[in-house]
Order: structure tokens, then C-alpha cells, then sequence
């Protein structure tokens, strides 16, 4: 997504300049030089003042040590004369300058050699920074523990003259960023909760090193994530924290046990105040076009303890508050316990890079997705420990990508990469995305990196809340222009090929206080295991086959009920919906029925068109003050809704074994099924299986035959209008009783059908009428043109058959589909001749 980047465009050449001349001892420094030309750029050159600390020669040829100068001596300058305000500053190779002094505002600054800040408090202003040598402001080893503030003053106007790097630190091939802060705690959370209006805060930590006039965000616990605090420290002693100004809003505090499990929607606090600051000049807040720091291939960048504010530049591709663009492996560079805040334009972005690590960083009030995975190229990346809180959708025409206007404080585009224990609190958009393309896009596009079947790198113990849309979506992979579309996420052993399926382990997550649905994931092969879902409109939601909710508490209401769920809405903790899919070993609390509306343990995908598998499961269900079934009554245009049944293989729902709950679908019962008022559903001793019917293209035809709105009509006359599978007209799908005869009262007479009865078992069968209107034409059963069906002379000798017959009379086709040994599915094709 990210454009060509040039390096500072100069107003005139940069001189040659020779590096300084070396004495053969210390008594014979050089004092003198030629005269230079009038130029614009002032060169910081050796060659032309004495050395106020000369290097000494080394013996055994070894090279000299570097020129060191200081800034704020007159004699490391061109004519003996400190650069002014509006001054283009080069260091060169060779020299190493230490800021002592904080200089006027320079027009930019190039680091060619090496700058370092002073031990004490210091303030560098420029309209853009570039550095190929090495610009330090502390060591991991030795922080910096003074005052350092380096704003970034260009502006729009700047952005012919300076290209990317305007209002940037732009960290160029061979350059080295070092910006070590003092070490401090990036955040921790409540141990009690806070009301509005309070005045003090206390902490789950008594060793925080917070002090007087220190900025703290205190994130929101409802479900709107506006609800934050910025709040500033006035005093701190030990676990308490006094404010300079009462809190806008509640925020909860409390731990809970719930099942045996601790479920925790305490408030995260995080520190924004740093001793080291990168920041855009005020008057940029006006405009969005603020300071960024961007590192490129042969670049170094390590930030540790830094506060950024007054950031990312809005609605522009690539400039954003801390980038690595297009660097390609980077191991040992990173990003740590760093504040983002005021953000234009996302927080982290890693861009055609790997190996980068971003940990313990708090990023606020940023606009559009917030740590950033750009491309899908990029892996090995570590995401840990970070927090995100109130990430903003950009106004209309604002934003670098379509998918900003559901922004993920989250958005991860190779599932090869690690995101642990990174907390998402509150967004307009999503927690956590998963947007997987098929293939790289942007400038790493490429048709050789398969990420929707990339095995999963980890996910774990990562925490999303109070999201306006989610907690966490696998979906929606952006395509080569932006926008998205519907991304199942399949990971296999080689993702390039066709290749056995791998599990991708979505692990111990939480997820609390989203009004909608916390986790949606599409795809196949995946596990939802350990997670704890508290406090959402639906817990979970799979899109996707071979995919299980696992080890799991969901729990429909806690505690932390400042604000209601809103009336009439059905609270569901785990929906059914595709296939297969199921809870395993899952314990629901507090899913009861109120004035508010109904509420259930299990349920399925509402007003759903779609086809569900008849092997949806649950086993292993611990239900503790919770209704177990609520199935809403079936949308007359939604065959998904009426197809609603799902097996209950322990009777841990039910009590008793392999039954299944069915939605109160008259075609769908029989003498063996019991009605559960309180669940809408009944309970049914009988074996169910789906059953399809397409209408196949004619040859150079793109689509196929129509086959609804159609009658799906039972042996004993009952009759169900189906709409057609996913509302098109050229498939049905639904949920029927095994061993029954049904007949298909279509449009008009069919001449390509394709039939099929999946999610059985060997030997369970069911026959089926369509109307017909050929004479001469061919079927064959279980996708083999070579197994054709034979006709049979009467019904009886159809029902006798092992499925290798059909009857065709008075323009109606008989088949009778037979699961065979060793499958779980019986299919025909039928075309004319």
C-alpha cells in the first residue's frame, strides 16, 4: 500500500568535504582550512577547526577513532558560527557530535555520522530528520534519564521539497535510530473500581514508578469505548493514585469468580507520559499532518520508553507514527514499552518486514487500524504485551483503507506471527482482525506467500472489550485494491499446495462487553480453546467446518452491568451456524430469560439464509443458572433458519444421548420428538442429514437451472416453501429426517439436477421425487461418471436397490441416495442426452 519513498531533495549540491586531517600527535592539531563555498547546507566539518577532543593515533595501523565535536562549541562549525534558526544541518560520516545544548529550529537535519543527546534536558525542533549514521538518545544498556523532546515541524507546503520524509525521523539504509527512555511501567490495571466523578485511583500494582503530572489513560469497561479517561497524576502512594481532576466515567475494578475461572474486566490503566518524546508541533493538530518515524530496508530502529504524541499524518499512505517500510528482516530492532498518542494514522505498522518485535506498548486515540500488519508478506513478527485503547474510524475521505471504517486495534494479515498478551480496549471497529489475502498485496505483492492457508504462528492470552463491532474477526481479507471480501482461513501443512489440513489454536482468549458478537471465524481446522466470553450479545459465532469452541466459560451477564443489553435482544453465548461446527467441554452461566428478552447457552446464526450441517454438535455442556436452547422462530425467506438442528452427543444438553434439538419446523418432527417450551425447540430420537438440490449450467452457461422458490413435501404430506439456499434461486438445502421419502415441487421440470445428502453415516438413505422433463438423459452417483445409475422398473425395485437405480415415470425422477461404505455422503448428477 505504500508508495516510492526519495530520499531529502537539497536546495543546492553538498560540498565535498574532506574529512578532518589527523595530527601525528596530540600538540599538532590542524587549525586551518581552505575557503568554503557559500552554500545553503551547513556542513558540520572537521577540517576546518581545531578538534576540541582530538583523537589520538593508535598504534599498529589500527584506523583513527571518530571526530568527536559538541554542538554548542563555536569552533566545530564553519566559520566558528553555530548553526541558527532555519539552518540545513548535516553531521558527516566520521563525526560524531554530541547535542549539549538545545538549538533554534533548523530547517532539517541530516545524520550522515553520529549525534548524540547529552545527559541532560534537551529539545531538537527540525521540519524533517533523516539519518544514515547513527542518531542516540540513550542506550538499552544506559537509558536516557533526563528531558528529551524532538518535535517535528513540517508541514504540508514541505511535502514537494522533502517527499516522505517530511515531519519525519526517516531512518535510511545504514542508519541507526536509538531512542532509549527511562524504564517505567507501560501499564497495569485497577484493583478496585472507580465511579465517576472519584477522584483516586487504585491500582492492581503498588510498585508503579508514576509520579506528579504524569498523563494516564484509564480505558473504558462498558460497552462504549469512548468511555475512557485521560487523567493526569497528582500524587501516587503505593497502590493509590490522586487526580488532578475527577474521572468522566465509571470504571470497573473488580475480580470475579465465576465456575472456578477468574474472570477479569478490570479497567487497564496506562502510562502516556514519557522522559523522551517524538512529537508533531502543536499547530499540526489542526490539520493531521503530524510527525512520523519510518525505518527502511538497512535501517535499524529501537524505541524503548518513548512517548509519541501529536502523530501519523491523516489520510496518507505511509506515514505513520512508527513504521518499518519495506525492511525486510530486522531481528533485534524493535518497539517497547513506548507510548502512541493523538494519533492521525494507526499506531505501529510493520511493512515487508520480519523479525520485528513490538511489545509493552500503550497506543490512544489513534485513528484507523492501530498495530498494523500491512502487506501479508510479513512474518515472524512479535506483537506482545501491547495496549490499545480507543482506536477511532477517520472521517469519509480520510481513510488510507476501506477497512478503517471498522477499525481493529489489531489488524493481522499473516497468521505467522506471534500475538500474545496484547489487550484491545475499545474500538470503533474490532479487537483483533485476522484479514488474510490470498496473496501478499501493495508493494509485497506476490503470488508465492499463501497466508489464508498459512499455519497459525500463536495466539494467545490476548484480551479484547467495550469494541463496537467485535473482539475478534477471521474474515474479510483485503483484495489488491483495499477493499475486502469474505476470506475463509484454512491453514494446511504446505500452504502453496494441497496438503492435509493443520489446526490453527485460537488460545485462551478473552473477550467481554461487546453489544453484538465477541468471535467470528471462518474457515476450517480451527480451535477456540480456553477462551472466556463474558458480557456479549453472542459469545461466539463459526462461519467455518472442523471447527470446535473448546475448555471454554461463557457467562451471559456478570457483575459489571452499568449499562443493560438493549431490549428484545436475544443473548446467546454459542451460535451454530455453517459446519461442521460445536462446543466441547463448555460451561455457560447466567444465560437467563428477563423483562430485557431471551437469553440461551446455545443458539444458532439468526435470519440465516445458508446451509447448516445436521452434525453440528455439543458434548461435555455445564449449564449453571442458564436456559440451555433458544431458537428464534424461523424467517420465512431464511431456509437456513428452518434447516436448525444440531446434535446433542452426550446428552449433556438434552439428557440423554445422540439426540437432537430441532427447530419447531413441522417437517422436521415426528412422533419421536418433545417439545421444550422454555427452549422454542424440540428434542428428537431421530437421525437427520441434509439435503441439497442444485441446478447445474447448461454447457457455456454461467448459471445454473432454477430450482426455487420450491415445495419440499414429506411421505405423509407435510410441506415446508423453501427459498432457496443462500436466497438464490439455484439451490436448495435443508435439514431432513433420514429414512423418509420427500418430493421436490420445483418451478418448472428440471434438466440438470444435482442432488446430494451429506452429514450421514454409511447405509442411511433417503429418496427423493423431482420433476423431469427429459427422456433420453444420464445419472450417476458419488461424483463418478462411471457409476451409472440404472433404471429400475418400479418403485419397489427402486426402494430394493442399493442406490444404483433411479424410476423414471410421468415426468418425475426417483432416486434413492445410499451412503456407501466408508463415506459420509451420497450424491447424483443427472444430464441429458
Amino acid at each position: 500500500m505504500s508508495t516510492s519513498v526519495l530520499p531529502f531533495r537539497r536546495r543546492s549540491p553538498r560540498p565535498a568535504v574532506a574529512p578532518a586531517a589527523r595530527a601525528a600527535t596530540p600538540s599538532a592539531p590542524r587549525t586551518t582550512c581552505g575557503r568554503l563555498p557559500l552554500v545553503a547546507l551547513v556542513a558540520l566539518a572537521g577540517a576546518c577547526a581545531p578538534d576540541p577532543i582530538a583523537p589520538v593515533a593508535s598504534g599498529g595501523g589500527a584506523p583513527p577513532a571518530a571526530v568527536v565535536r559538541r554542538w554548542s562549541d563555536p569552533a566545530s562549525w564553519p566559520g566558528r558560527a553555530v548553526p541558527a534558526a532555519g539552518a540545513t544541518v548535516v553531521v558527516p560520516a566520521g563525526v560524531e557530535l554530541l547535542l549539549d545544548v538545545s538549538p533554534p529550529p533548523l530547517r532539517t537535519l541530516q545524520v550522515d555520522g553520529t549525534l548524540v543527546f547529552a545527559d541532560r534536558d534537551l529539545a531538537l525542533a527540525a521540519d524533517a530528520i533523516r539519518v544514515a549514521g547513527t542518531l542516540r538518545v540513550g542506550t538499552a544498556a544506559r537509558p536516557f534519564t533526563q528531558r528529551a523532546t524532538i518535535t517535528l515541524t513540517g508541514t504540508v507546503a514541505d511535502e514537494e521539497a522533502l517527499g516522505m520524509a517530511s515531519n519525519a525521523i526517516a531512518v535510511a539504509s545504514g542508519g541507526t535510530l536509538e531512542l532509549h527512555g527511562r524504564p517505567r511501567v507501560a501499564w497495569t490495571r485497577l484493583a478496585a473500581t472507580a465511579a465517576a466523578g472519584a477522584t483516586e485511583l487504585t491500582l492492581e500494582r503498588d510498585d508503579v514508578d508514576w509520579t506528579a503530572g504524569d498523563r494516564l489513560v484509564v480505558a473504558a469497561t462498558d460497552f462504549d469505548p469512548a468511555q475512557y479517561d485521560e487523567v493526569t497524576v497528582a500524587a501516587v502512594e503505593g497502590r493509590r493514585v490522586r487526580l488532578t481532576a475527577p474521572l468522566r466515567h465509571r470504571h470497573w475494578g473488580e475480580l470475579q469468580t465465576i465456575a472456578g475461572r477468574t474472570l477479569d474486566e478490570r479497567a487497564e490503566v496506562g502510562l502516556l507520559t514519557r522522559n523522551v518524546t517524538v512529537r508533531g508541533a502543536d499547530a499540526c493538530a489542526a490539520t493531521g499532518y503530524c510527525a512520523q518515524v519510518i525505518a527502511f530496508h538497512g535501517g535499524a530502529l529501537r524505541l524503548a520508553g518513548v512517548e509519541l504524541t501529536l502523530v501519523g499524518q491523516k489520510g496518507r499512505v505511509a506515514r505513520y507514527p512508527v513504521h518499518w517500510h519495506l525492511a525486510r528482516e530486522v531481528a533485534g530492532q524493535y518497539v517497547r514499552e513506548t507510548s502512541i498518542w493523538r494519533s492521525f494514522n494507526r499506531c505501529v505498522t510493520v511493512h515487508g518486514t520480519h523479525d520485528a518485535t513490538v511489545a509493552g506498548n500503550v497506543c490512544h486515540d489513534y485513528l484507523g487500524h492501530g498495530f498494523f500488519l500491512e502487506d501479508g508478506i510479513e512474518v515472524r513478527n512479535t506483537l506482545a504485551g501491547n495496549l490499545g485503547v480507543y482506536g477511532r474510524t477517520p472521517p469519509a475521505g480520510e481513510r488510507v483503507l476501506p477497512s478503517d471504517d471498522r477499525p481493529a486495534t489489531f489488524w493481522i494479515t499473516n497468521p505467522d506471527n506471534v500475538v500474545r498478551g496484547n489487550v484491545a480496549a475499545g474500538s470503533t471497529g474490532w479487537g483483533f482482525w485476522y484479514a488474510l489475502p490470498l496473496n501478499p498485496t501493495g508493494a509485497s505483492a506476490t503470488a508465492g506467500v499463501w497466508p489464508r492457508t498459512t499455519p497459525l504462528g500463536e495466539f494467545r492470552a490476548n484480551v479484547a472489550h467495550s469494541n463496537r463491532v467485535g473482539a475478534l474477526n477471521v474474515d474479510d481479507g483485503p483484495r489488491p485494491d483495499g477493499t475486502t471480501e469474505t476470506a475463509g482461513y484454512a491453514p494446511r501443512q504446505n500452504p502453496a499446495a494441497s496438503s492435509p489440513a493443520v489446526t490453527a489454536e485460537f488460545r485462551d482468549f478473552v473477550a467481554w462487553k461487546h453489544r453484538g458478537r465477541a468471535v467470528w471465524l471462518r474457515g476450517r481446522s480451527a480451535r477456540l480453546t480456553g477462551a472466556i466470553l463474558a458480557d456479549n450479545g453472542i459469545g461466539a459465532t463459526f462461519a467455518s467446518s472442523d471447527t470446535y469452541l473448546e475448555d471454554a466459560l461463557l457467562v451471559g451477564e456478570s457483575a459489571n452491568r452499568a449499562t443493560p443489553f438493549p431490549a428484545g435482544f436475544p443473548v446467546r453465548g454459542y451460535e451454530f451456524y455453517d459446519g461442521t461446527v460445536g462446543a466441547r467441554r463448555v460451561t455457560f452461566v447466567n444465560y437467563v430469560a428477563s423483562a430485557r428478552g431471551p437469553a440461551s447457552a446455545l443458539g444458532f446464526n439468526r435470519t440465516n439464509a445458508f446451509p447448516v450441517s445436521p452434525l453440528n454438535s455439543a458434548e461435555g455442556i455445564r449449564l449453571e443458572n442458564a436456559n440451555a436452547v433458544w431458537l428464534l422462530a424461523p424467517h420465512p425467506e431464511r431456509d437456513g433458519d428452518k434447516a436448525a438442528v444440531f446434535l446433542d452427543r452426550d446428552g449433556s444438553v438434552s439428557g440423554a444421548q445422540e439426540r437432537y434439538v430441532v427447530a419447531d419446523v413441522s417437517i422436521l418432527l415426528s412422533g419421536a420428538c418433545v417439545r421444550r417450551p422454555e427452549w422454542n425447540a424440540h428434542v428428537c430420537a431421530e437421525r437427520y442429514g441434509r439435503l441439497s438440490v442444485n441446478g447445474a449450467p447448461a454447457p457455456g452457461e454461467a448459471v445454473g437451472e432454477t430450482v426455487a422458490p420450491a415445495d419440499l413435501v414429506r411421505d405423509d404430506g407435510v410441506t415446508l416453501r423453501l427459498a432457496g439456499s443462500g436466497n438464490r434461486v439455484t439451490a436448495l438445502s435443508m435439514s431432513v429426517l433420514l429414512g423418509r421419502r420427500y418430493r421436490v415441487a420445483t418451478p418448472a421440470a428440471l434438466v440438470r439436477p444435482r442432488v446430494a445428502l451429506t452429514g450421514v453415516r454409511p447405509g442411511e438413505t433417503v429418496r427423493l421425487a423431482l420433476p423431469y422433463a427429459g427422456a433420453a438423459f444420464a445419472a450417476w452417483r458419488d461424483g463418478d461418471p462411471s457409476r451409472r445409475l440404472t433404471p429400475a422398473a418400479t418403485l419397489a425395485e427402486l426402494d430394493a436397490s442399493p442406490g444404483d437405480r433411479y424410476h423414471h415415470a410421468g415426468g418425475v425422477l426417483h432416486l434413492k441416495l445410499v451412503v456407501q461404505p466408508g463415506r459420509d455422503a451420497a450424491s447424483v448428477a443427472v444430464d441429458p442426452r
